[in-house]
Protein backbone atom coordinates (compact mmCIF):
# COMPACT_ATOMS: atom_id res chain seq x y z
CA UNK A 1 0.00 0.00 0.00
CA UNK A 2 1.31 3.47 -0.90
CA UNK A 3 0.01 7.04 -0.75
CA UNK A 4 -0.91 7.17 -4.44
CA UNK A 5 -3.10 4.09 -4.11
CA UNK A 6 -4.87 5.59 -1.07
CA UNK A 7 -5.47 8.88 -2.90
CA UNK A 8 -6.71 6.97 -5.96
CA UNK A 9 -9.08 4.85 -3.86
CA UNK A 10 -10.49 7.92 -2.11
CA UNK A 11 -11.22 9.78 -5.35
CA UNK A 12 -12.49 6.62 -7.08
CA UNK A 13 -15.12 6.16 -4.37
CA UNK A 14 -15.97 9.84 -4.55
CA UNK A 15 -16.58 9.49 -8.29
CA UNK A 16 -18.63 6.31 -7.79
CA UNK A 17 -20.97 8.22 -5.48
CA UNK A 18 -21.21 11.08 -7.99
CA UNK A 19 -21.98 8.56 -10.76
CA UNK A 20 -24.85 6.90 -8.88
CA UNK A 21 -26.24 10.28 -7.83
CA UNK A 22 -26.04 11.63 -11.39
CA UNK A 23 -27.70 8.53 -12.81
CA UNK A 24 -30.85 9.14 -10.78
CA UNK A 25 -30.81 12.82 -9.77
CA UNK A 26 -28.71 14.54 -12.42
CA UNK A 27 -31.73 15.40 -14.59
CA UNK A 28 -33.26 17.36 -11.71
CA UNK A 29 -30.48 19.96 -11.83
CA UNK A 30 -31.86 21.68 -14.93
CA UNK A 31 -35.60 21.01 -14.41
CA UNK A 32 -36.49 23.97 -12.19
CA UNK A 33 -35.46 25.62 -8.92
CA UNK A 34 -37.02 22.95 -6.75
CA UNK A 35 -35.37 20.22 -8.83
CA UNK A 36 -31.96 21.86 -8.50
CA UNK A 37 -32.36 22.20 -4.73
CA UNK A 38 -33.53 18.59 -4.44
CA UNK A 39 -30.61 17.24 -6.49
CA UNK A 40 -28.07 19.24 -4.49
CA UNK A 41 -29.75 18.20 -1.25
CA UNK A 42 -29.39 14.53 -2.16
CA UNK A 43 -25.76 15.02 -3.20
CA UNK A 44 -24.87 16.87 0.03
CA UNK A 45 -26.39 14.00 2.04
CA UNK A 46 -24.42 11.34 0.16
CA UNK A 47 -21.16 13.25 0.43
CA UNK A 48 -21.80 14.05 4.10
CA UNK A 49 -21.97 10.33 4.88
CA UNK A 50 -18.86 9.64 2.79
CA UNK A 51 -16.77 12.27 4.55
CA UNK A 52 -18.04 11.18 7.99
CA UNK A 53 -16.98 7.62 7.18
CA UNK A 54 -13.57 8.99 6.18
CA UNK A 55 -13.40 10.55 9.66
CA UNK A 56 -13.59 7.07 11.17
CA UNK A 57 -10.77 5.82 8.92
CA UNK A 58 -8.61 8.88 9.59
CA UNK A 59 -8.70 8.59 13.38
CA UNK A 60 -9.58 4.90 13.77
CA UNK A 61 -5.86 4.07 14.17
CA UNK A 62 -6.03 2.24 10.85
CA UNK A 63 -2.46 1.04 10.57
CA UNK A 64 -2.18 0.79 6.79
CA UNK A 65 -3.09 4.49 6.57
CA UNK A 66 -1.31 5.70 9.70
CA UNK A 67 2.08 4.19 8.87
CA UNK A 68 2.17 6.19 5.63
CA UNK A 69 0.98 9.56 6.93
CA UNK A 70 1.38 9.49 10.71
CA UNK A 71 -1.36 10.30 13.22
CA UNK A 72 -0.16 13.90 13.55
CA UNK A 73 -0.86 14.65 9.86
CA UNK A 74 -4.05 12.56 9.89
CA UNK A 75 -5.34 14.57 12.87
CA UNK A 76 -4.97 17.79 10.86
CA UNK A 77 -6.83 16.29 7.90
CA UNK A 78 -9.44 15.00 10.38
CA UNK A 79 -9.88 18.56 11.66
CA UNK A 80 -10.61 20.06 8.24
CA UNK A 81 -12.59 17.06 7.02
CA UNK A 82 -14.77 17.42 10.11
CA UNK A 83 -15.60 21.01 9.19
CA UNK A 84 -16.45 20.00 5.63
CA UNK A 85 -18.60 17.12 6.91
CA UNK A 86 -20.69 19.32 9.20
CA UNK A 87 -21.29 21.85 6.41
CA UNK A 88 -22.62 19.06 4.18
CA UNK A 89 -24.68 17.56 7.04
CA UNK A 90 -26.34 20.92 7.72
CA UNK A 91 -26.80 21.71 4.01
CA UNK A 92 -28.60 18.40 3.34
CA UNK A 93 -31.85 19.00 5.31
CA UNK A 94 -31.91 22.70 4.42
CA UNK A 95 -31.73 22.03 0.66
CA UNK A 96 -34.23 19.16 0.83
CA UNK A 97 -36.69 21.27 2.82
CA UNK A 98 -36.32 24.25 0.48
CA UNK A 99 -36.98 21.95 -2.49
CA UNK A 100 -40.21 20.52 -1.07
CA UNK A 101 -41.22 23.93 0.23
CA UNK A 102 -40.87 25.34 -3.28
CA UNK A 103 -42.92 22.51 -4.76
CA UNK A 104 -45.71 22.69 -2.18
CA UNK A 105 -45.70 26.49 -1.87
CA UNK A 106 -45.39 26.20 1.91
CA UNK A 107 -43.18 27.89 4.50
CA UNK A 108 -39.81 26.44 5.48
CA UNK A 109 -40.74 25.59 9.09
CA UNK A 110 -44.06 24.05 8.09
CA UNK A 111 -42.40 21.90 5.44
CA UNK A 112 -39.55 20.88 7.74
CA UNK A 113 -41.89 19.68 10.50
CA UNK A 114 -43.93 17.88 7.85
CA UNK A 115 -40.86 16.01 6.62
CA UNK A 116 -39.98 14.97 10.18
CA UNK A 117 -43.43 13.49 10.71
CA UNK A 118 -43.98 12.02 7.23
CA UNK A 119 -40.77 10.27 6.25
CA UNK A 120 -39.48 7.19 8.04
CA UNK A 121 -36.53 7.58 10.43
CA UNK A 122 -36.13 11.31 9.69
CA UNK A 123 -36.61 12.21 13.37
CA UNK A 124 -33.67 9.96 14.28
CA UNK A 125 -31.69 11.57 11.47
CA UNK A 126 -32.50 15.01 12.88
CA UNK A 127 -31.22 13.91 16.29
CA UNK A 128 -28.08 12.68 14.51
CA UNK A 129 -27.72 16.14 12.93
CA UNK A 130 -27.88 17.74 16.37
CA UNK A 131 -25.31 15.26 17.67
CA UNK A 132 -22.90 15.81 14.76
CA UNK A 133 -23.18 19.58 15.16
CA UNK A 134 -22.61 19.32 18.91
CA UNK A 135 -19.57 17.08 18.40
CA UNK A 136 -17.91 19.57 16.04
CA UNK A 137 -18.59 22.69 18.08
CA UNK A 138 -17.76 21.06 21.43
CA UNK A 139 -14.51 19.67 19.98
CA UNK A 140 -13.48 23.12 18.75
CA UNK A 141 -14.35 24.58 22.16
CA UNK A 142 -12.38 21.89 24.01
CA UNK A 143 -9.29 22.46 21.88
CA UNK A 144 -9.54 26.26 22.09
CA UNK A 145 -9.95 26.24 25.88
CA UNK A 146 -7.35 23.47 26.25
CA UNK A 147 -9.66 21.31 28.30
CA UNK A 148 -8.85 17.74 29.27
CA UNK A 149 -8.14 15.13 26.61
CA UNK A 150 -10.84 12.95 28.19
CA UNK A 151 -13.49 15.56 27.38
CA UNK A 152 -12.47 15.54 23.70
CA UNK A 153 -12.39 11.73 23.67
CA UNK A 154 -15.83 11.19 25.22
CA UNK A 155 -17.44 13.83 23.01
CA UNK A 156 -16.12 11.96 19.97
CA UNK A 157 -17.71 8.71 21.20
CA UNK A 158 -21.07 10.31 20.36
CA UNK A 159 -20.12 9.97 16.69
CA UNK A 160 -20.92 6.25 16.86
CA UNK A 161 -24.43 7.00 18.14
CA UNK A 162 -24.95 9.68 15.50
CA UNK A 163 -23.96 7.39 12.63
CA UNK A 164 -26.36 4.69 13.87
CA UNK A 165 -29.24 7.17 14.13
CA UNK A 166 -28.57 8.54 10.65
CA UNK A 167 -28.38 5.12 8.99
CA UNK A 168 -32.08 4.26 8.73
CA UNK A 169 -33.33 7.23 6.70
CA UNK A 170 -30.58 6.88 4.08
CA UNK A 171 -31.82 3.63 2.53
CA UNK A 172 -35.52 4.02 3.36
CA UNK A 173 -35.94 7.55 2.01
CA UNK A 174 -33.00 8.15 -0.31
CA UNK A 175 -34.29 8.18 -3.89
CA UNK A 176 -30.84 7.43 -5.25
CA UNK A 177 -30.91 4.15 -3.28
CA UNK A 178 -34.53 3.27 -3.97
CA UNK A 179 -33.87 3.59 -7.71
CA UNK A 180 -30.67 1.52 -7.81
CA UNK A 181 -30.11 -1.76 -5.99
CA UNK A 182 -26.44 -1.77 -6.99
CA UNK A 183 -25.93 1.52 -5.16
CA UNK A 184 -27.48 -0.03 -2.03
CA UNK A 185 -25.03 -2.93 -2.17
CA UNK A 186 -22.13 -0.49 -2.69
CA UNK A 187 -23.31 1.54 0.34
CA UNK A 188 -23.38 -1.59 2.52
CA UNK A 189 -19.87 -2.49 1.29
CA UNK A 190 -18.59 1.00 2.11
CA UNK A 191 -19.92 0.87 5.67
CA UNK A 192 -18.64 -2.69 6.13
CA UNK A 193 -15.15 -1.76 4.95
CA UNK A 194 -14.89 1.31 7.19
CA UNK A 195 -16.27 -0.23 10.37
CA UNK A 196 -14.46 -3.49 9.70
CA UNK A 197 -11.19 -1.53 9.84
CA UNK A 198 -12.30 0.31 12.98
CA UNK A 199 -13.24 -2.97 14.65
CA UNK A 200 -9.95 -4.66 13.75
CA UNK A 201 -7.52 -1.85 14.57
CA UNK A 202 -9.36 -0.05 17.37
CA UNK A 203 -10.56 -3.10 19.32
CA UNK A 204 -9.42 -6.55 18.13
CA UNK A 205 -5.72 -5.78 17.65
CA UNK A 206 -5.15 -4.19 21.13
CA UNK A 207 -6.89 -7.18 22.77
CA UNK A 208 -4.75 -9.58 20.72
CA UNK A 209 -1.54 -7.78 21.75
CA UNK A 210 -2.66 -7.77 25.39
CA UNK A 211 -3.15 -11.53 25.52
CA UNK A 212 -0.02 -12.23 23.48
CA UNK A 213 2.40 -10.06 25.47
CA UNK A 214 0.72 -9.70 28.90
CA UNK A 215 2.08 -6.18 29.38
CA UNK A 216 2.43 -5.13 33.02
CA UNK A 217 4.11 -2.45 35.10
CA UNK A 218 7.53 -3.47 36.37
CA UNK A 219 8.43 -0.31 38.28
CA UNK A 220 8.01 3.47 38.32
CA UNK A 221 11.09 5.64 38.90
CA UNK A 222 11.31 9.45 39.23
CA UNK A 223 13.36 11.36 36.64
CA UNK A 224 12.77 14.95 37.82
CA UNK A 225 10.48 16.73 40.29
CA UNK A 226 7.49 16.28 37.92
CA UNK A 227 8.52 13.49 35.54
CA UNK A 228 8.49 9.72 36.09
CA UNK A 229 9.57 6.76 33.99
CA UNK A 230 7.35 3.69 33.81
CA UNK A 231 9.16 0.44 33.05
CA UNK A 232 6.94 -2.18 31.43
CA UNK A 233 7.65 -5.86 31.05
CA UNK A 234 5.76 -8.79 29.54
CA UNK A 235 6.07 -11.90 27.37
CA UNK A 236 7.79 -12.16 24.01
CA UNK A 237 8.65 -8.45 23.95
CA UNK A 238 11.29 -9.17 21.33
CA UNK A 239 8.32 -9.73 18.97
CA UNK A 240 6.72 -6.39 19.88
CA UNK A 241 8.61 -3.96 17.68
CA UNK A 242 8.55 -0.23 18.33
CA UNK A 243 10.82 2.17 16.43
CA UNK A 244 12.58 4.99 18.29
CA UNK A 245 10.45 8.10 17.88
CA UNK A 246 7.13 6.24 17.87
CA UNK A 247 4.40 6.33 20.52
CA UNK A 248 1.71 3.99 21.83
CA UNK A 249 -1.68 4.29 23.54
CA UNK A 250 -1.64 3.00 27.14
CA UNK A 251 -4.56 1.87 29.29
CA UNK A 252 -3.45 0.89 32.80
CA UNK A 253 -5.87 -1.65 34.29
CA UNK A 254 -5.74 -0.23 37.79
CA UNK A 255 -8.45 1.56 39.76
CA UNK A 256 -8.42 5.25 38.86
CA UNK A 257 -6.64 4.59 35.55
CA UNK A 258 -8.46 1.88 33.55
CA UNK A 259 -11.15 4.07 31.94
CA UNK A 260 -8.62 6.34 30.21
CA UNK A 261 -6.20 5.64 27.36
CA UNK A 262 -3.29 8.04 26.83
CA UNK A 263 -0.46 8.37 24.27
CA UNK A 264 3.17 8.19 25.42
CA UNK A 265 6.39 7.99 23.40
CA UNK A 266 9.07 5.36 23.73
CA UNK A 267 11.81 7.05 25.81
CA UNK A 268 14.48 4.37 25.42
CA UNK A 269 15.39 1.96 22.65
CA UNK A 270 13.69 -1.37 23.31
CA UNK A 271 16.00 -4.19 24.38
CA UNK A 272 13.52 -7.06 23.96
CA UNK A 273 12.91 -7.24 27.72
CA UNK A 274 11.19 -3.99 28.66
CA UNK A 275 9.47 -0.83 27.40
CA UNK A 276 10.06 2.57 28.97
CA UNK A 277 7.81 5.61 28.78
CA UNK A 278 8.32 8.87 30.65
CA UNK A 279 5.17 10.94 31.33
CA UNK A 280 5.31 14.43 32.79
CA UNK A 281 2.76 15.45 35.43
CA UNK A 282 0.64 17.78 33.32
CA UNK A 283 -2.91 16.79 34.28
CA UNK A 284 -5.16 14.71 36.49
CA UNK A 285 -4.06 11.46 34.83
CA UNK A 286 -0.29 11.93 34.59
CA UNK A 287 -0.02 13.38 38.09
CA UNK A 288 -1.12 9.96 39.40
CA UNK A 289 1.53 7.99 37.48
CA UNK A 290 3.70 7.44 40.63
CA UNK A 291 0.70 5.60 42.13
CA UNK A 292 0.91 2.81 39.54
CA UNK A 293 1.56 -0.51 41.25
CA UNK A 294 4.05 -3.13 40.09
CA UNK A 295 2.20 -5.93 38.33
CA UNK A 296 -0.60 -3.69 36.99
CA UNK A 297 -1.68 -5.04 33.62
CA UNK A 298 -1.70 -2.72 30.59
CA UNK A 299 -3.51 -2.66 27.28
CA UNK A 300 -1.12 -1.18 24.71
CA UNK A 301 -2.31 -0.05 21.30
CA UNK A 302 0.32 0.74 18.70
CA UNK A 303 2.98 1.58 17.88
CA UNK A 304 2.06 4.72 15.95
CA UNK A 305 3.88 7.61 14.32
CA UNK A 306 6.37 8.18 11.51
CA UNK A 307 8.63 10.45 13.58
CA UNK A 308 11.49 8.02 12.92
CA UNK A 309 14.83 7.94 11.13
CA UNK A 310 13.16 6.35 8.08
CA UNK A 311 11.70 9.70 6.98
CA UNK A 312 15.12 11.39 6.90
CA UNK A 313 16.46 12.71 3.62
CA UNK A 314 20.02 13.36 4.83
CA UNK A 315 22.64 11.44 6.80
CA UNK A 316 23.15 14.23 9.37
CA UNK A 317 20.67 15.14 12.10
CA UNK A 318 19.68 18.07 14.31
CA UNK A 319 17.30 17.11 17.12
CA UNK A 320 15.51 19.90 19.01
CA UNK A 321 13.43 19.10 22.10
CA UNK A 322 11.23 21.38 24.16
CA UNK A 323 10.58 20.16 27.71
CA UNK A 324 9.08 16.68 27.80
CA UNK A 325 9.36 16.64 24.01
CA UNK A 326 12.72 15.03 24.73
CA UNK A 327 11.06 11.61 25.22
CA UNK A 328 10.84 10.48 21.56
CA UNK A 329 14.13 12.24 20.77
CA UNK A 330 15.86 10.43 23.66
CA UNK A 331 15.24 7.04 21.99
CA UNK A 332 15.98 8.45 18.53
CA UNK A 333 19.27 9.91 19.79
CA UNK A 334 20.30 6.55 21.21
CA UNK A 335 19.55 4.79 17.92
CA UNK A 336 21.30 7.32 15.69
CA UNK A 337 24.31 7.51 17.98
CA UNK A 338 24.71 3.72 18.02
CA UNK A 339 24.68 3.77 14.22
CA UNK A 340 27.45 6.36 14.12
CA UNK A 341 25.33 9.17 12.65
CA UNK A 342 26.34 12.83 12.79
CA UNK A 343 24.02 14.25 15.49
CA UNK A 344 23.52 17.56 17.25
CA UNK A 345 20.99 17.65 20.10
CA UNK A 346 19.44 20.80 21.55
CA UNK A 347 17.40 20.37 24.74
CA UNK A 348 15.30 23.37 25.82
CA UNK A 349 13.81 23.73 29.29
CA UNK A 350 12.65 26.44 31.66
CA UNK A 351 15.01 25.68 34.58
CA UNK A 352 17.77 23.23 35.48
CA UNK A 353 15.41 21.07 37.56
CA UNK A 354 13.21 20.56 34.46
CA UNK A 355 15.94 18.91 32.39
CA UNK A 356 14.98 15.27 31.79
CA UNK A 357 17.52 12.50 31.03
CA UNK A 358 20.55 14.78 31.45
CA UNK A 359 22.79 12.06 32.89
CA UNK A 360 21.72 9.53 30.25
CA UNK A 361 22.18 11.99 27.39
CA UNK A 362 25.58 13.15 28.67
CA UNK A 363 26.66 9.52 28.90
CA UNK A 364 25.55 8.90 25.31
CA UNK A 365 27.33 12.08 24.22
CA UNK A 366 30.60 11.05 25.88
CA UNK A 367 30.37 7.52 24.51
CA UNK A 368 29.57 8.46 20.91
CA UNK A 369 31.10 11.92 20.65
CA UNK A 370 28.18 14.15 19.60
CA UNK A 371 27.41 17.63 21.01
CA UNK A 372 24.47 18.48 23.28
CA UNK A 373 23.37 22.06 23.91
CA UNK A 374 21.14 22.66 26.94
CA UNK A 375 19.16 25.93 26.86
CA UNK A 376 17.23 27.37 29.80
CA UNK A 377 14.62 30.08 29.26
CA UNK A 378 13.98 31.12 32.89
CA UNK A 379 17.14 30.25 34.76
CA UNK A 380 20.50 31.98 34.20
CA UNK A 381 23.01 29.27 35.03
CA UNK A 382 26.70 29.36 34.01
CA UNK A 383 26.53 25.68 33.06
CA UNK A 384 23.75 26.22 30.51
CA UNK A 385 22.92 28.47 27.59
CA UNK A 386 20.23 31.07 28.24
CA UNK A 387 17.28 32.02 26.05
CA UNK A 388 15.33 30.09 23.43
CA UNK A 389 16.13 27.87 20.47
CA UNK A 390 15.59 30.58 17.88
CA UNK A 391 17.13 31.41 14.51
CA UNK A 392 20.22 33.06 16.01
CA UNK A 393 21.05 30.14 18.28
CA UNK A 394 20.65 27.61 15.49
CA UNK A 395 22.95 29.63 13.24
CA UNK A 396 25.54 29.83 16.03
CA UNK A 397 25.33 26.31 17.44
CA UNK A 398 24.71 24.40 14.18
CA UNK A 399 26.27 26.29 11.25
CA UNK A 400 25.60 23.36 8.88
CA UNK A 401 21.86 23.20 9.70
CA UNK A 402 20.92 23.21 5.99
CA UNK A 403 22.76 19.91 5.57
CA UNK A 404 20.75 18.18 8.28
CA UNK A 405 17.35 16.62 8.78
CA UNK A 406 15.81 18.52 11.67
CA UNK A 407 13.51 16.75 14.14
CA UNK A 408 11.49 18.95 16.52
CA UNK A 409 9.28 17.82 19.39
CA UNK A 410 7.70 20.09 21.96
CA UNK A 411 4.92 22.59 22.64
CA UNK A 412 2.98 23.93 19.66
CA UNK A 413 4.18 27.53 20.12
CA UNK A 414 7.83 26.44 20.08
CA UNK A 415 7.28 24.20 17.07
CA UNK A 416 5.56 26.90 15.01
CA UNK A 417 8.24 29.44 15.90
CA UNK A 418 11.05 27.08 14.90
CA UNK A 419 9.38 26.19 11.62
CA UNK A 420 9.23 29.87 10.68
CA UNK A 421 12.84 30.43 11.77
CA UNK A 422 14.10 27.41 9.83
CA UNK A 423 12.23 28.57 6.72
CA UNK A 424 13.96 31.96 7.02
CA UNK A 425 17.28 30.14 7.31
CA UNK A 426 16.57 28.37 4.04
CA UNK A 427 16.03 24.84 5.38
CA UNK A 428 13.85 22.91 2.87
CA UNK A 429 10.43 21.86 4.20
CA UNK A 430 11.13 18.20 3.48
CA UNK A 431 14.06 18.27 5.94
CA UNK A 432 11.89 19.48 8.83
CA UNK A 433 10.06 16.80 10.82
CA UNK A 434 7.99 17.47 13.90
CA UNK A 435 5.61 16.05 16.44
CA UNK A 436 3.14 18.20 18.37
CA UNK A 437 2.11 17.73 21.98
CA UNK A 438 -1.53 18.82 21.56
CA UNK A 439 -4.98 17.57 20.53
Amino acid sequence: MNKKLIYTTFFANFLIIIFFWWSNSGALLTRDTSGTLLALGRLSGLLAVYFVLMQFLLMGRTRWIEKLFGLDKLSRVHHWNGKLSILLIIAHPILITLAYSSLAKTGFIEEFTGILSSFRDTLQAFIALILFSSIVFLSLYIVKRRLKYEAWYFVHLLTYLAIVLAWGHQLKNGEDFLANRTFVLYWYALYTFVFGNVLIFRFIRPVYLFYKHRFRVEKVLPETHDTNSVYITGRKLDQFRVKPGQFMMFRFLQEGFWWQSHPFSLSKVMDGRSIRITPKSLGDFTIKIPELKAGTQIVIDGPYGIFTKEIATKDKFLLIAGGIGITPLRSLTEQLASEGKDIVLISCNKTEKDVVFKEELDELSNEHGFPIHYILSKDKNPNYLYGRSDKEKIQTLVPDHKERDIYICGPVAMLEGLRKDLAKLGVPEEQIHYEKFSL
